[in-house]
């Protein structure tokens, strides 16, 4: 486990090597996750980045040491893993599990 103060540093600060092989940011705004063929990717160390209430939009924002506004530029992938949520917002502990279960059928 590591603490980053910011995103910058989560992306910057791999602990296994250079930067994480494969990176997920997830959005309401992204791509469906069902249109992503993730079967191909080839990784050992992914990351996934989950947002707060505001998203990764206001994260983004937050943080003075990225220079785009555009969070999808950040990632290798930018994905909506709640597709057809129904509500606004989802909880972040609730979108970890559905998210995670979203990738997981798509990496096998």
């Amino acid at each position: 486990m590591r603490i980053a103060n910011n995103l910058s540093q989560v992306l910057s600060g791999c602990p296994f090597g250079d930067k994480y092989d494969l990176t997920i940011g997830t959005s309401e705004k992204g791509t469906n996750v069902e249109e992503a063929d993730l079967k191909s990717s080839s990784f050992k160390h992914a990351l996934v980045v989950f947002g707060g209430l505001q998203g990764l939009e206001a994260v983004v924002e937050a943080d003075e040491a990225i220079t785009t506004s555009e969070p999808s530029q950040l990632f290798d992938l930018y994905l909506n893993t709640c597709p057809d949520q129904g509500s606004r917002t989802i909880r972040t502990e609730e979108a970890i599990y559905i998210s995670l279960a979203s990738l997981h059928s798509k990496f096998h």
